[in-house]
């Protein structure tokens, strides 16, 4: 580590210490478009006393910025990182501690990824980093299209990671998720810290394992049928995906398909209609002959009809219709 880099984490607790604790704090969640017709959520943060803003992931964990938006003396490196997403892409590069900071917070030395280079995982061979493996250009939740996506991706998820969920590192120990719905003129947020008072209403669940899923369902009339399994929900994923080991008829847009999740009274289920940009209701089927049982990937469905509150301590994840 060169001495600048020593300059920054001197000024800093040290990555194991804990955290300040953190008053609530108020962020925008922008919606972007990117030009092949996705939707995603940017979210503004301070990285090494840069202004950046971040590709908000709850399906993953741990703060990852490319090279390019990092100071020269953030680039000296620790451990190698190599981590990949459900698109295929894998993100190359070694850990480094940077400060980090949301709103008006006081910055605090995080663990990250300095995102070197890019590659795909063997079984996807043909993920976005095929499509554009140019660091200078990639952006993260770019879909490999040039010049587009974020210089970083927050992964706000619970699963554990070496590189620690950024907001928790920090000192937060709740934050409700509001994303903006396309098509809709609703502005998105993100409360950190929520008062108590903010916190009412939401039907919690605790999550069945370190992978963060729930129990869901979706089921509908055929072809859609009753396809049930461990479930999860991504902001950085739109769409709604099926992965079994048996193939599915395709279903035609516009069908009615009812999704749930969780179990017993603390459940809740509501309907879309496949297609739907605004209820994240693309439908579509993947078969891997080593699936036992089906895995339902809700991706944004669930954020465009409910506030979503994430509780690290308690572990668990809750519910309240916008």
């Amino acid at each position: 580590m060169n001495r600048a880099a020593l300059a920054i984490v001197a000024a800093l607790p040290a990555g194991g210490a804990a955290p300040p604790t953190t008053d609530r704090v108020e962020l925008p969640v922008r919606l972007v478009m990117l030009s092949d017709g996705t939707p995603r959520f940017g979210v503004p943060m301070r990285i090494a006393g840069r202004e950046v803003e971040a590709g908000l992931d709850t399906g993953s964990t741990g703060l990852r910025v490319m090279a390019r938006a990092l100071p020269v003396d953030a680039r000296a490196g620790g451990a190698a990182v190599h981590y990949s997403y459900g698109s295929g892409t894998v993100l190359n590069g070694p850990e480094v501690e940077v400060p980090v900071a949301f709103g008006d917070g006081a910055p605090t030395a995080v663990r990250i990824q300095r995102v070197e280079h890019l590659s795909c995982i063997a079984s996807r061979s043909h993920c976005p980093a095929s499509r554009n493996d140019d660091p200078a250009t990639f952006g993260i939740q770019g879909n490999g299209l040039p010049n587009e996506g974020f210089a970083a991706i927050l992964g706000v998820n619970l699963r554990p990671s070496h590189q620690p969920n950024a907001f928790e590192a920090t000192g937060v120990g709740r934050w409700i998720v509001e994303l903006p719905v396309p098509g809709h003129t609703g502005a998105g947020r993100i409360i950190l810290n929520p008062t108590a008072a903010e916190t009412v209403g939401y039907r919690a669940m605790r999550f069945d394992s370190d992978d963060n899923s729930l129990p869901g369902c979706i089921g509908g009339e055929r072809p859609v049928g009753t396809i049930c399994g461990p479930a999860t929900i991504d902001s950085g994923a739109p769409g709604l995906r099926v992965v079994q080991g048996t193939g599915h008829a395709p279903v035609p847009p516009g069908t009615t398909a009812t999704i749930q999740i969780g179990s017993g009274k603390s459940a809740v289920a509501w309907q879309v209609a496949t297609e739907r940009r605004d209820q994240g209701s693309h439908l579509s089927f993947e078969q891997r002959p080593d699936a036992a049982s089906p895995r339902l990937f809700l991706g944004t469905a669930p954020y465009y009809r409910f506030s979503i509150l994430f509780d690290a301590d308690a572990h668990t994840i809750g519910f309240k219709p916008h």
